[in-house]
């Protein structure tokens, strides 16, 4: 009985650790849209899309291969798993840029929406 005591007060302290601080591996991108309007003549603008600053990340890799193929060779498949803290990452984002040790994994479309997890992180699965 004092064993699981431990361990369950051990495994709690560790939330406690984590809940503060993210291990971060890399840096997240995503993309915002803004509308357009209409300028002093009354013609139409179109609207822009840009790149929100970076944000600290951990990005876990699902997948990364060389299998993909098309008529003239080949491509690299590649997903991964990132988790941001909470609220850092819009619900509505569709499309992310990603960064690890200072090279540039790619931009992704966002499969489903940012998942809220346990310990106040969000997942993107890309």
């Amino acid at each position: 009985m004092l064993l699981s005591s431990l361990m369950i007060q051990s495994r709690l302290t560790a939330v406690l650790i984590y809940g503060k601080i993210m291990r971060t591996n890399g840096f997240l991108q995503y993309l915002t849209h803004t509308e357009g309007g209409f300028n002093e003549d009354g013609e139409p603008i179109d609207g822009t899309d840009s790149w929100s600053s970076p944000i600290s990340c951990f990005i876990k890799t699902v997948t990364n291969n060389s299998k993909g193929r098309y008529e003239d060779g080949k491509f690299n498949q590649a997903s991964y798993e990132v988790l941001v803290e909470n609220e850092q990452v819009p619900i509505d984002t569709n499309r992310v840029r990603l960064m690890r040790n200072d090279v540039e994994l790619g931009e992704y479309v966002v499969q489903g929406k940012p998942i809220p997890t346990v310990m106040e992180r969000v997942k993107i699965i890309v």
